[in-house]
Formats: structure tokens, sequence, C-alpha cells
């Protein structure tokens, strides 16, 4: 059973050390994007009052970027910037995003932690019931939205103010969750 606590030892366990971000806002419109947009501006509040894990990278940009690493998007734009996946890509790559670019073969002792991961990132991902979308930036999944994203060679959509993100959009029909990795040269 997932509960705060839980939630918590989940987020840390799958971001804790990167720099991540990972959110969830309530859904209070019918088009979910605007729901997904409050999360990223932080300006939704997590419904169950369970903790979010808000670490950017430094920047040289302005102080506004650590409280706001995201870009200020048009709701049509995630809809180019945005794919589709499926449950056990979603899992996936949910894992990969703490590597360095995002691959899971980038995450120190991963052969030892893979099923401990994989574990944690359904834990986190059964939040949102059995009917959620999951959408993703990696343009990997443009043509399959079943692709195995273990260890995507790929490009990514940035949707922040950082060099790369990576990053995976979870909708059901009453909660969006936000959760990206960043990186910065």
């Amino acid at each position: 059973m997932l509960d705060s606590a839980s939630w918590q030892a989940g987020l840390l366990e799958l971001f804790g050390g990167a720099f991540a971000f990972a959110a969830v806002g309530p859904r209070t419109q019918d088009d979910w994007r605007r729901d997904v947009q409050a999360v990223m501006m932080r300006k939704a509040k997590d419904p169950r009052d369970w903790s979010a894990l808000i670490v950017p990278p430094p920047s040289s940009a302005s102080a506004a970027t650590d409280e706001k690493p995201f870009a200020d998007l048009r709701l049509e734009e995630f809809d180019r910037l945005l794919y589709p996946v499926g449950r056990e890509s979603a899992t996936q790559l949910l894992v990969a995003l703490q590597g360095e670019f995002y691959q899971s073969i980038n995450i120190p002792n991963f052969a030892n932690r893979e099923k401990q991961l994989i574990v944690c990132a359904k834990r986190i991902l059964s939040r949102f019931g059995l009917d959620a979308r999951f959408y993703t930036n990696a343009a990997e999944a443009r043509d399959d939205p079943n692709v195995n994203l273990v260890n995507p060679d790929t490009e990514w959509n940035c949707l922040s103010e950082f060099t790369t993100d990576c990053g995976l959009v979870v909708v059901s029909d009453s909660e969006v969750g936000v959760f990206w990795a960043f990186s910065e040269d």
C-alpha cells in the first residue's frame, strides 16, 4: 500500500542525489495539459499533501530557474513535445532518469539494484491507478509507445531551462504527476 512515507522513500530511492523534479497536482481541468502546466510552474499543490522532490541543477540563469525549472510552455507545445508510452516503458524510464544521460547502465551498481528500482518505480506509478496514461519527451517513443526505455539511445525534446532534460508525465482521472531529470553543461 502506498502512503506518504513510502512515496517519499520511493522518490528518494529513484531521484535522491540527482537533479530532478518529482511533483503531483490535482486534475482540475478538462484538459490535462493545463494541470501538468500548473505542476511544472509550481502552481499546484499535491492533493494528498505528500512531499515533492525538486532539485534543479545550478544555473547561470536567473534565480527564478531554481524555483521553476521548466520553460513557460503553451498548451499546444505539449502535443509536439510529448509522446504517449505504455506502463512498462514508463516504469523503465522512471528508473533510467537517475542515470547519467538518462540511461540505467549509468546508475551506480545498477546490476544489483535493478529489481529494487523497478519495484520502487512501479510503487510510485501505482498512485495513479491502472488507467493512468503516460507521456515522455524521449523522441524514441514517437513511433513506438512500447519502446524499451531502460537505456534509451535517443534525443529529448527539451521542456526546461537547462541543456538537456528527460521525463515522464502521468495522467489519471484525479491527479497528474511530473517526474523529470535535468542536466546542465
